[in-house]
């Protein structure tokens, strides 16, 4: 892949950087002596009287024959030359209003880069929020900038490239307009660098054309979005605008604006090689003998990703290593359904939009998660894009032996057909076959979005299993069917929903997570959210009155809840809510609270008050507080949790967080309290070089865990993690010369990705 002119490379600087002594403030490096136009301020309150909107909204892409050094400084001659974007429209605090700072955004390519230089002016510089060197970060917490770009025109999916005022940078695509399910673990391959000035701050960008997929046209179009965010006002701006009544930000792509001037650009092979190593050593167990010995790891793997054509895209897996992921939340269960963990490898998240199926966190026929829990992934291959108004994706991975848990072969296929604009019909077929077993599920689906962000959504699946309907013959009526009707509507200031669930006593998708099943549910809510457009101190109130009756599959009542919930947010970007909530339960068999202690079967009725406040998080001290007062299956309960961020600088944040519950209940062994605590530690030496560090504690299991990844990006694709895991017993030994340690993992993987 070629790379664009721009600053030494990090890796020529990274043993000059370790070794400086007395660095100075990431704000400080940041400085540029060539000062920006004076800003073009906005004189007084006032709407944008003709906003640019939608498709007729043009920004126009200017070729060049030199390329820029991404440096940051739009020093080069023809910047000035080329017309910018400049007719941005506030979002937030006044919608339709005209933006209180001037933003210009300039757009040039050649044959090999998409280049944009922007130019952010800023009437006070030292309130610039710049705190984030993490690729992959929070950005949204800091002063930023994002561009999205709609490739195919096709109004429906998109790319989204991030970045803040050190040029630390954050990337995701999305699929049919999925407000708030961006893919953020996709990681294309940019350069960006900025600069702060005493005049606001700039940004260069150069985004090679073998980053993004599009079709191979002589003269091109493309939908595309621009977005500034402003933290210490709490303002955001858009180009064309996009009006609060859509309420997602990004991904609304068939509001984004169009791009002209793009002539005689291809995407290029767009063949990348990634070769990977890892090695390390490993200890589990405890037991008098202190555990297993310890074991070498060793693995070398391959990950290559090709495009099939200008639209498909195949991706290739040999020996897939996830060494590198960030450890599991810890979370204590008070409640009879399982909890949800979510996805953090980046294979399975990069696309996971397109295989989105089902209700999330609730009811998904596809859960990437179920993949490669307890058996090593030995290969497979994913197979994404789009052929003419069909969005596809094809997923097949194999899985080896590991102690008892046979190796099985886990296959996914999806499609969705563009209908009409914001309409899509879909359908998907998962099978998990091993040990001369199948378990199989299918269903289709109904995404229409209209009116701004109202929807209307219809899923319907079922699953089939070798032996399902054996030796008791079949299932219920309806056991192995689940599906889901819901209609929201929405504007800027009203919101309303119904919904109706409904999951079988034997729908149990084998790729698949359920959390509840046996299950007819119906939910309605209504919202009012309006806006204090004006007002020097308050932004918004939300307002949320909402019902759930779940039945069983026959007819006999479990769970029912009302809730009233207020948030008021202020001008501040700080903001205070209350909550009350009135529940039902009808339980037909007890359940385990807590080891040794049962609730037991009957009815019960209580209510829950909870009250919360949050302060601005892009503040050097924020954090988040909720406090739970009330009933608990005939006892009390209070909880109290809590986050915090403490940014010491760009390069150091430490962000704590706590939760306690204090249990009652009139049973043997009902009163208890529950503790879960963490610290997560962010240290970077620069926007190449980072870690983490996470530790948790919960006095359930009683295990004291630690997690430590360091980062390097030494080529842009390219890494080199180090990893270290280990988990202590705090608790009582069952034998006297156990070891405390529950497992002990020191493990470095390498990866370097060839761009051909």
């Amino acid at each position: 892949m070629k790379v664009p002119p721009r600053l030494p490379c990090s890796r020529s600087l990274l043993l000059a950087t370790i070794l400086a002594t007395g660095l100075p403030s990431v704000a400080e490096a940041q400085q540029a002596d060539a000062p920006l136009e004076a800003s073009a301020l906005a004189e007084g309150p006032g709407l944008v009287s003709s906003p640019p909107r939608g498709a007729s909204a043009l920004a126009r892409a200017f070729r060049i024959h030199k390329p820029p050094v991404i440096d940051g400084v739009l020093d080069e001659t023809f910047w000035a030359d080329l017309e910018p974007v400049v007719d941005f429209v506030q979002r937030d605090p006044v919608d339709g209003g005209i933006p209180s700072e001037r933003t210009e955004v300039r757009i040039a390519y050649d044959e090999d880069f998409l280049y944009f230089g922007f130019t952010l002016h800023d009437s006070d510089p030292s309130g610039i929020r710049a705190n984030i060197l993490h690729r992959g970060g929070n950005i949204g917490l800091d002063d930023h900038i994002v561009i999205g770009l709609d490739t195919f025109r096709d109004r429906r999916n998109g790319y989204i490239f991030e970045m803040n005022a050190l040029g630390t940078q954050d990337d995701a695509i999305f699929t049919d307009e999925s407000i708030g399910q961006e893919d953020w673990n996709w990681d294309g391959v940019y350069w960006s660098e900025a600069r702060i000035t005493d005049q606001g701050w700039t940004l260069e960008v150069a985004i090679p054309f073998t980053t993004i997929r599009f079709p191979r046209e002589e003269v091109l179009e493309m939908g595309i979005l621009f977005f500034r965010s402003i933290r210490r006002k709490n303002e955001t701006v858009f180009w064309p605008q996009i009006p609060a009544t859509y309420r997602g930000r990004y991904a609304q792509a068939s509001q984004y604006g169009t791009l002209v001037g793009l002539e005689g650009v291809t995407p290029g092979r767009n063949l990348q090689v990634k070769p990977s190593l890892v090695t390390g050593a490993q200890k589990t167990g405890g037991g008098t003998g202190g555990g297993t010995p310890a074991s070498r790891v060793g693995e070398v793997g391959l990950d290559l990703k090709y495009s099939v054509s200008s639209s498909l895209t195949l991706d290739l897996t040999l020996n897939t290593d996830f060494a590198q992921v960030e450890a599991d939340n810890v979370q204590v269960n008070l409640d009879r359904f399982s909890l949800f963990f979510p996805e953090k490898r980046d294979f399975f998240l990069e696309r996971a939009g397109l295989f989105a199926f089902g209700d999330a966190g609730e009811t998904q026929v596809f859960f990437s998660r179920r993949i490669g829990l307890e058996n090593p992934i030995l290969g497979g291959g994913r197979l994404t894009g789009q052929v003419g108004r069909l969005s596809v994706g094809l997923l097949n991975l194999q899985t080896g032996r590991e102690g008892e848990a046979q190796g099985a072969n886990n296959a996914v296929a999806r499609v969705r057909a563009d209908l009409g604009p914001r309409t899509s019909f879909g359908g998907l077929v998962t099978n998990l076959s091993g040990s001369g077993t199948h378990h199989r599920s299918a269903g289709s689906d109904l995404q229409v979005r209209f009116l701004g962000s109202s929807s209307l959504d219809l899923w319907a699946a079922r699953v089939w299993r070798d032996g399902a309907e054996g030796i008791e013959g079949a299932p219920p009526a309806g056991g192995m069917d689940a599906g889901s009707a819901s209609l929201r509507l929405r504007n800027a200031t009203w919101g309303s929903g119904l919904a109706f669930t409904s999951v079988g006593e034997a729908f149990d998708p084998a790729l698949g997570f359920v959390r509840r099943k046996d299950q007819r549910r119906w939910s309605g809510e209504v919202s009012f959210t309006p806006r204090f457009e004006g007002s020097s101190w308050a932004r918004q109130l939300t307002t949320t009155l909402a019902e759930v009756d779940i039945r069983g599959q026959d007819g006999i009542f479990q769970t029912g809840r009302r809730s009233l919930d207020g948030q008021f947010s202020f001008e501040s970007g700080d903001g205070v809510g209350a909550a009350l909530t009135r529940r039902e339960e009808a339980l037909a068999l007890p359940f385990q609270i807590r080891s040794g202690v049962l609730v037991p079967a009957g009815s019960y009725r209580f209510s829950t008050l909870t009250v919360n406040a949050r302060t601005n998080g892009s503040r050097p001290l924020s954090g988040n507080a909720s406090a739970s007062f009330g009933g608990f299956y005939h006892g009390t309960r209070t909880e109290v949790r809590f986050t915090g961020g403490i940014t010491v600088s760009p390069r150091l944040s430490f962000q704590p967080s706590g939760a306690r519950n204090a249990v009652s209940l009139p049973v043997d062994g009902g009163d208890f309290t529950t503790h879960v605590g963490s610290l997560n530690i962010k240290s970077a030496l620069n926007r190449w070089l980072f870690g983490d560090v996470l530790v948790q504690y919960d006095d359930v299991s009683r295990s004291l865990q630690a997690n430590v990844r360091v980062n390097w990006i030494h080529t842009p694709g390219s890494n080199l993690f180090l990893v270290l895991d280990t988990g202590v017993n705090t608790g009582e030994l069952p034998e006297p010369g156990e070891s405390r340690w529950e497992r002990r993992t020191g493990v470095v993987k390498l990866t370097y990705m060839w761009a051909l």
